[in-house]
């Protein structure tokens, strides 16, 4: 046993850019990166890339201990000036036996006093984005509680077999509009098949649906199973597709929790949710990277909710034909060495990822499980990192057009365009000539620049300095958050998501 500082296994946290993805991206490293966390102790090269301290020795039995902790504070300036800041520690277990089992217990108490936008998601939709469940402490203050950990089983060369409590991300963007890291974590169980060039996932995950207003320990469960083909056809070509679906705890027909129908890990969820006459929410994706040069990268995603392609080619714009798509590039070495460069265009049409049980939408605890801003919106991104020694410089550019729901029709009652995933589709305001930011349309501009020294053993903490600005317009208000804050943070740890 021993007690170090290096980083968390899986504390979730992803750095756009950052020398992990330069070499991520050579050719000759052919890890299946598009879907993340990668299976611990199965794909040791992936975790030997990111962090040598992840390295697994494949004859022995240990147990490593950290303890590890964040803190920040600063000052929003605009007309409600104030302190802001928050406060993470927590500690973590991890152990593995010869490259064979290993398992994984970590716990962050996480605390903050927010900006005014993220104390408003605190008090309307009780989160903190990306962490947990905020509770109120009074004075501008709140705190969630974020656990993970997992216990995993490599057998023989091919599969590796895992149980736990986390995130997970699949795509090759900073968003995903397939699976992403945007909600807190979730119990599941994983199966991970990898021969030849293929990569196969299977995912079950349980959820909570709290989108009724009810306190968490009163929230309904639903269910999700996933799956993943990812295929790396060549040196520079990866193909994946992706199947999710998601199923309510009961209705008022029966009580159904895990499915067994949906347990078979190389069905098709479509096919037996259409013959069991079922009401699921089943929604289809694929996804494509192609490495151009060992110092550029194009990817792709394309995510189908439902699709009814007659009504596509009529150009009618049809309620339901709820698609979203992603394009992105990554470069390295721009201009000059360890200079990087992303930008992305995520776009959702409106009514994506509902479903006519509100409980069945595409979310977890009041977030959505693939991007953050839901439904009915355009996004673009542009990310730049330059990183020298032991510091690095970045600089975060977004800008997003999209629509809510609004009275239209003058009765006094919001009409339902499409732009809140936790509303059920029924009864949309019209059937056609649905347009991509319909109903109030806002109009988003968001900034962030920061400074970072990484200092101890393994670069597993950094002192940072950020300049953030968020601007959002429409016809009815206008509001700026001006910040800036300074801190201290394990470069591992899961990060505040504010950057929406």
């Amino acid at each position: 046993m021993k007690a170090s500082a290096q980083q968390p296994a899986i504390g979730f946290s992803r750095v756009p850019v950052s020398s992990f993805e330069k070499k991520l991206n050579q050719r000759n490293v052919q890890e299946h990166g598009n879907i993340q966390p990668a299976a611990y102790g199965m794909e040791e090269s992936y975790y030997t890339l990111k962090d040598s301290s992840y390295a697994v020795d494949k004859y022995t039995s240990e147990i490593n201990l950290n303890a590890f902790g964040s803190l920040a504070g600063g000052y929003q300036f605009q007309k409600n000036s104030r302190a802001v800041g928050y406060l993470m520690a927590g500690g973590e277990a991890r152990w593995h036996k010869e490259n064979t089992w290993s398992a994984s217990l970590g716990y962050t108490l996480n605390g903050s006093m927010p900006a005014e936008y993220l104390q408003t998601l605190a008090d309307t939709m009780r989160i903190q984005p990306g962490v947990g469940y905020a509770v109120n402490d009074g004075n501008n203050l709140y705190h969630s509680h974020y656990t993970y950990g997992n216990v995993s089983y490599k057998a023989k060369r091919w599969f590796h077999f895992e149980l736990g409590k986390g995130k997970h991300f699949w795509g090759d963007g900073y968003r995903s509009l397939i699976l992403s890291d945007a909600a807190n974590s979730y119990p599941y169980a994983r199966i991970t098949t990898k021969f030849w060039r293929i990569k196969y996932t299977n995912l079950w995950a349980q959820m909570r649906d709290i989108s009724a207003g009810q306190l968490l320990k009163n929230a309904r469960k639903k269910y999700v199973a996933l799956h993943a083909l990812s295929w790396n056809i060549s040196k520079e070509f990866n193909w994946s597709i992706y199947e999710m679906v998601v199923w309510q705890d009961r209705d008022s027909n029966n009580h159904r929790t895990l499915d067994i129908n949906y347990a078979n890990p190389i069905i098709f969820y479509r096919p037996v949710e259409y013959s069991q006459g079922s009401p699921d929410n089943v929604l289809l994706g694929t996804s494509v990277r192609y490495k151009a040069t060992p110092r550029l990268q194009f990817y792709l995603q394309l995510m189908l909710d439902e699709f009814y392609l007659d009504k596509w080619r009529a150009g009618s714009d049809w309620w339901a034909n709820k698609v979203g798509g992603q394009f992105g590039l990554k470069t390295f070495d721009l201009f000059t060495p360890n200079f990087n460069l992303q930008t992305e265009l995520n776009v959702v049409r409106p009514f994506t990822y509902t479903h006519g049980s509100p409980i069945q939408s595409y979310s977890h605890v009041n977030q959505p499980l693939a991007h953050p801003m839901g439904a009915n919106f355009i996004e673009w991104l542009l990310f730049l990192r330059y990183e020298s020694n032991q510091w690095s410089f970045s600089e975060q550019f977004s800008w997003a057009a999209y629509g809510r729901d609004r009275d239209i029709d003058g009765d006094g009652s919001n009409d339902n365009l499409g732009g809140d995933i936790f509303r059920s589709y029924a009864g949309p305001f019209r059937q056609y000539g649905n347009e991509i930011t319909q109903g109030l349309k806002s109009t988003f501009h968001y900034h962030e620049f920061t400074a970072a020294r990484r200092f101890l053993k393994n670069d597993a903490y950094e002192i940072f300095g950020s300049h953030i600005m968020r601007f959002e317009k429409n016809e009815f208000k206008t509001s700026l958050d001006h910040m800036v804050m300074v801190g201290i943070r394990a470069t591992g740890l899961l990060q505040p998501q504010r950057d929406f």
